[in-house]
């Protein structure tokens, strides 16, 4: 667990787009418990999670770069379903110990290496929280959004997460590949049977929209996606426009509330 501290440490942006804040700094990020867990192993699970403090230098390391308008809440909980979310009412981003179980056995499916496993769950999860504060930033301090707000706030994990580092690069790879998978454990789903009305985007639109933001972040760094042929060649014009777009887009609208 160790090792997820430093990269949620070693991935936050905001150190690079630092300025000083427009807003009034009344709220902090702070760290929430469920003392009342009922599943044995996801209690033994968050009391290994409470000794790593790793939430506690998540939201001291946001605390230290963003003015937030009122107290934000972060937590891992018991869900009784595989689900990540930001609650406008409570003011609290959860990340649900039985999505990070599926992410497990998702990725099973890919790797039988257990670091390697273990590496690509703790990305993934890195994308998925980055994608829920997202939610939380746009409620919070009230940001325009004029599109679709769950790809807004992927766009905003990519932002984040894709600041030039390899680690960074490789945690937005394993959340697209997460989505990847997502989508193939449906591919024998009718359309007519998909989810259509939902407010995400389709698992492999999803995962070809992140590789997309994730290329146009650095190209040469990112080349590889192309020769895997993960990322076709005729859309990478199209992603370093897009990036471009939505990395001036998030820095126009955070502008006001990051702090010197």
């Amino acid at each position: 667990m160790k090792g997820l501290i430093i990269g949620f440490i070693c991935f936050c942006s905001f150190t690079t787009i630092a300025q000083q804040a427009k807003m009034n700094d009344h709220g902090d990020v702070k760290v929430v418990w469920n003392d009342h867990i009922k599943d044995s192993v996801f209690r033994d699970f968050q009391e290994r999670i409470k000794r790593t403090k790793i939430l506690e230098a998540i939201a001291q390391d946001i605390n230290g770069y963003l003015a937030l308008p009122e107290d934000l809440y972060i937590t891992f909980d018991e869900c009784q379903s595989s689900n990540a979310f930001y609650d406008e009412h409570s003011k609290k981003v959860t990340i649900c110990y039985e999505m990070v179980v599926y992410l497990y056995e998702l990725f099973t499916t890919k790797t039988q290496n257990q670091a390697q496993l273990r590496e690509m769950v703790i990305n993934t999860t890195l994308f998925i929280f980055y994608h829920e504060m997202g939610h939380a930033l746009i409620d919070l301090m009230d940001l325009p959004v004029t599109g679709k707000e769950e790809d807004t706030v992927d766009n905003f994990s990519v932002f984040l997460l894709a600041d030039g580092s390899r680690k960074g690069s490789v945690a937005v790879l394993d959340g697209a590949i997460a989505f990847y998978l997502m989508g193939e454990s449906e591919q024998n789903v009718p359309l007519k049977n998909l989810q259509l009305w939902d407010e995400h985007s389709l698992d492999h639109q999803r995962f070809y929209h992140i590789i997309c933001m994730l290329y146009g972040s650095n190209p040469t760094q990112n080349q590889a996606l192309v020769r895997r042929k993960m990322l076709p060649l005729s859309m990478t014009s199209r992603c370093l426009e897009d990036y471009q777009k939505t990395k001036k887009g998030w820095l126009k609208v955070l502008e006001p509330w990051i702090k010197k």
